[in-house]
Formats: structure tokens, sequence, C-alpha cells
């Protein structure tokens, strides 16, 4: 999906989010000597979007990487899955998404620029890019970060020194709205926004274990990101442990799968990750399960086995389809999940559409009410086959549905509605 450098919305030549260029910003606090503050996403409580607490121990403090720790760096060594932890704040849908990301370095850079530290010359600034309604927006913040009591509020990493992943959160906030705007949202929308691919669900049900699990080692080969979540029974349940040490109503990043040998045969494993960086599952193959000590140590050592609590762990597949529900995966290609095999790119066509709804040409709805049918979104669809029962609308019994001013609210809340997009829309 990358486009001609020359091509505005490009990931080469992304659009600046509120017109802010990071190249002439950071020459500018290089040349002025002074660290960048962004006057677009003040450091106070109308970017968290949340009541500040009454209570003054708990005051939030902006501060940036090295005055919350002297060592602090951008990335230390290398990304990976474990440099993202939850804060407080309900994005694992994002984080989860993250942490996928993290496993395909070409991806990662689209997002995460690679030309960025916190070293010399340091002016305070960073730049990072997302995918939004067809294009590559390019976000630019200040380092400053939400702290309290000493520690990050948010997204942080296990090794309390880099920094990467709270500046990717805030960047998000920014172009949502607000950090509060991420609590609650949808994985796939996630996975979409950070490499402007295709993205779909997979009701774990439909597929066998055995099924399931080449369908899903297929996927990750392709580098297609992968999430999965346990679906809560009620509202009330979401965020709660299991007895199976998993979270309810919450999304785990898949970051690999394989098999290993023990005497009674081949086992097939899938890794998950918990975006908390802790919480772990505890049934058959989690870290500390005794299943482990019938397998050679070189095996383990293969699979990469780490026995410690940070949020990643294994679980065999037939447990993993009784105990969740839904897979989500996105893709930078269109691919199939139909027995884990690809289905020829020539059965695929992508093609995307820009433009505007304009009054009285090019959008639709009911002509009783004039102030705001035209906001509605019009679509155009081709069918192949006729029906052999075709009834005709009547555009006179629609307009009778439902109280005007109910209506016209209504449509002007969902299709006219501006600002910012919330997660889990598109």
């Amino acid at each position: 999906m990358d486009c001609d450098r020359s091509v505005p919305g490009s990931v080469d030549n992304p659009l600046k989010f509120r017109n802010q260029d990071y190249e002439s910003l950071r020459r500018g606090c290089l040349e002025s000597k002074s660290l960048f503050s962004d006057p677009e996403f003040l450091a106070d409580n109308s970017s968290i979007g949340m009541p500040a607490d009454p209570d003054p121990s708990k005051a939030v403090k902006w501060l940036r990487p090295k005055e919350i720790s002297p060592s602090a760096v951008f990335i230390e060594g290398t990304t990976g899955t474990t440099d993202i932890c939850q804060g407080q704040l309900g994005d694992c849908w994002l984080l989860a998404a993250l942490s996928c990301l993290t496993l395909h370095p070409t991806l990662f850079a689209k997002v995460v620029p690679t030309d960025q530290s916190l070293s010399e010359p340091y002016a305070g600034i960073y730049h990072f890019r997302f995918w939004q309604y067809g294009e590559w927006i390019e976000v630019v913040v200040d380092d400053r970060l939400p702290v309290r009591s000493g520690r990050l509020l948010f997204s942080y990493s296990r090794t309390q020194n880099e920094f990467w992943s709270a500046l990717v959160e805030k960047a998000y906030a920014k172009l949502i709205g607000s950090y509060s705007s991420l609590k609650g949202g949808n994985i796939s929308e996630g996975m979409e926004d950070f490499m402007g691919g295709i993205a779909n669900s997979l009701p774990v049900s439909s597929r066998t274990p055995r099924v399931l699990w080449r369908a899903i080692s297929a996927a990750l080969s392709r580098g297609t990101l992968i999430s999965c979540f346990i679906q809560a029974p009620s509202w009330r349940e979401i965020g709660k442990v299991n007895s199976q040490g998993l979270v309810m109503g919450h999304a785990y990043a898949i970051t690999n799968s394989n098999k290993v040998q023990q005497e009674s045969g081949e086992v097939s494993l899938i890794r998950l990750r918990n975006p908390w960086g802790f919480v772990e599952y505890c049934g058959p193959w989690s870290d500390k399960c005794k299943d482990w000590e019938k397998v050679d140590s070189a095996e383990k050592k293969r699979i990469e086995l780490i026995e410690a609590e940070d949020g990643e762990f294994w679980i065999n597949v037939e447990d993993f389809s009784t105990l969740f529900d839904t897979v989500e995966l996105c893709s930078v290609n269109p691919d199939s999940l139909v027995e884990g095999q690809d289905v020829p790119s020539s059965a695929w066509t992508i093609s995307s559409h820009h433009g505007s709804w304009v009054p009285g040409c090019s959008a639709g709805g009911s002509r009783r009410y004039r102030r705001s049918f035209w906001k509605n979104p019009q679509f155009r669809l081709i069918l192949s086959e006729r029906d052999e029962d075709v009834d005709d609308d009547d555009d006179d019994d629609e307009d009778e549905i439902g109280d005007d001013d109910d209506v016209e609210e209504e449509e002007g809340a969902g299709a006219g509605g501006g600002g910012a997009k919330a997660p889990g829309s598109r």
C-alpha cells in the first residue's frame, strides 16, 4: 500500500497533523536551544481528558524522560513485545496491537521513524505516523509525559528506562483527542492504524483446533498482526481474571506459534502476551507448568521459553480454542484463513475513493429532514444477480417512521458528527 514519495499521504510523504512539520519545528528548537512544548496537546488535564484527582498526593506532573530516569533512552537495544506495559488506562486494545507490531521491524519503522533518540542533538520533539482513512498522517509530540508519584501514569516499558512506547501512546492520544479517548476500543482498529492494512475477525469456534493452529501459523509467517480476546459475559465481568488466569474482555497479542515434542507426541502451541506485562495464564503449558518438565531443554531453548512474570506465555491450541472467542487479524495484503492457505492475489482487488458528501449532489436520505438528510452516507452497490421476488421500497412509508426531531437528532449524531475518530469507528 506504499505510494510514491511525491504523493501526499504516502508513508514517505505523510500529511501533517494540525499542520505541524517535524523537521522545521525541531530545527527551530535546536537553533533557539530550547525544548519543544507542544501548543496543540498541552501538558495539562485537558490532554488527559479525565477529572483531576482532588487528593494533592495524586497530582499529575508532566516530566520529560530524563527527568523521570537519568538513564532514559528512546529505544534500549532492540524493540520487543515486552517493551510495552499497560498503565492506568484501559487501552489494552491499542497496546496489544503495538506488541504485534514490534515483531515486524519494517512495519514498525513506518510508525516509529528510526531517526529518533534521547541523545544529542536533543530538542524534546518526536514524530510518529498512523494510517487514517487511506492516508498516512504524521503526528508531532513533545516528550512531556504524565507522571504520578514518580512513575509514568500510562504506558511504560519493563526496563523503566525506555520511552518509545509511552511516546507512541501519547501521539495516538493526540490524534484521537485525549488519553481518555483511548479507553476501550477495537483491536483491529489499532492494527489497521499501525500498518494501513485490512482487518478481519475470525470466530475461534469456526475452526477445529488443528485447522486454527495452521491458520494462525500461516498468517504469522505472512507478517499478519494477530490478537485475540475472551468475550466477557457482561460489562461487569470486563477486566476480571478467571480461574485460568486470563482476563475477560481483554486484548492479548498473539506473538508466535510452534510445536514441541514430548514422550506422548507432538503438541501445538500458541504464544500470547498480556499488555499489562503481568497476570499470566496458569493452565497447561503455562510458564511454570510441569508439562515443560517432559520437554527436552533444547526444545525449550528453540522456542525461547522464558519462565518469568512478563505477561507472555504459551498455551496449547486445544485449550486456546476452548477459552478464547475471537481472533483479530490485520494484513497489509488481503489473505484468507480457509484451511490456512493463501488465496491467489489475482482473486482480490483493492480500490480507494477520496471525496466528500455534497448537499443535494452526492449524499442522500429522507428529504423530510432537510437540515440533516444530506449528511447521510451514500453507498453504490452492484448486484450480480436479480432476486426472484423484488418488492419496491416506498419512500413515503419510510418518511412516516419515528418522530421528526428524534430522527433528525439521531442522523446528525451518527452521520454528521465532526471531531476526531473514536476508537473502534471506521
